[in-house]
């Protein structure tokens, strides 16, 4: 089984309107971080300041179609995926992406055994950001955020 940590930003308060999604392997073989383009016009104030700021866009921008196929095609090649997350929010986001977002449904690659896992890390998170403080300036960044959640789960299995 291998463990993929994701975080996902999004632009309003129902969290409806996927920014951004990232994912990062525990042994960070896997990486994935993908934008959306074109990206939610009217976005709340706080993701106008804080998310959009941080995005890549370039390579990382895609239109919803590329974005699930890119997503499809990495869990494909990952034996036993086991997606770990912690808010329900991003696991809504990220099975909205794999079906195929607004698009018709997706084609291949088939996806078949994700294992989902919600855990509450929080605390260690916080514990994470305050020992990394080279990455603070780009929390609410969704591959930087999927790496925090990667460092409070290692945290917690020593």
């Amino acid at each position: 089984m291998t463990d993929l940590f994701l975080d996902c930003e999004w632009a309003d308060v129902l969290t409806s309107q996927l920014v951004s999604i990232g994912l990062v392997s525990a042994d960070l073989r896997y990486a994935f971080h993908a934008e959306r383009d074109p990206l939610p016009a009217d976005p709340i104030p706080f993701v106008r300041v804080a998310v959009y700021p941080l995005l890549e866009r370039g390579e990382a921008a895609m239109p919803d179609a590329l974005l699930t196929c890119r997503l499809r095609t990495l869990l494909a090649a990952i034996p036993s995926p086991s997606i770990i997350y912690d808010s329900p929010h991003d696991r809504a986001l990220c099975q909205f992406v794999l079906d195929g977002m607004d698009e018709p449904e997706p084609e291949d690659p088939e996806l078949s055994g994700i294992r989902w896992q919600h855990l509450e890390l929080d605390a260690a998170r916080e514990r994470w950001w305050r020992d990394h403080p080279e990455h603070q300036p780009r929390r609410h960044h969704a591959g930087v955020d999927a790496l925090a959640l990667r460092g409070a789960w290692l945290s917690q299995q020593s």
